[in-house]
């Protein structure tokens, strides 16, 4: 599961998790900046080269910098409402950010939006 494909081809990645359920087995930490005026210019089909982020229409790029806390927050957790507790491999392929600072950031982000505990929940009575 990339999240950051399903972004830029215009799907919804909430919704593919729910579809996949149980037949996710990884994942990719990764997103996707819309440049939405260039998206109605030109649409998702980019031709234009990932260096030039400023003019495409979309780029990967640091997590929480396409989508914001509260999505990765609802991407977790709907990953695990659907079984999934393994790894969340960060991809970093921004170019405006460097490795370092782009991990440390991404790394940051997951850290507040992960579930790291299995539940202990059980039903009244049991």
């Amino acid at each position: 599961m990339d999240p950051s494909h399903l972004f830029w081809m215009g799907a919804d990645p909430l919704a593919a998790v729910d579809a996949l359920g149980d037949a996710i087995h990884h994942v990719h930490a990764k997103d996707t900046f819309m440049n939405k005026p260039a998206v109605d210019l030109t649409s998702r089909l980019e031709t234009i080269g990932h260096e030039n982020v400023k003019d495409r229409a979309w780029s990967y790029i640091t997590l929480g910098y396409g989508h914001g806390e509260e999505w990765w927050r609802q991407f977790c957790y709907r990953l695990r409402l659907n079984g999934y507790d393994g790894w969340l491999s960060i991809e970093h392929e921004d170019i405006i950010l460097s490795r370092m600072e782009g991990m440390r950031r991404s790394v940051d982000l997951l850290k507040q939006t992960m579930i790291e505990e299995k539940s202990d929940y059980a039903m009244p009575g049991s």
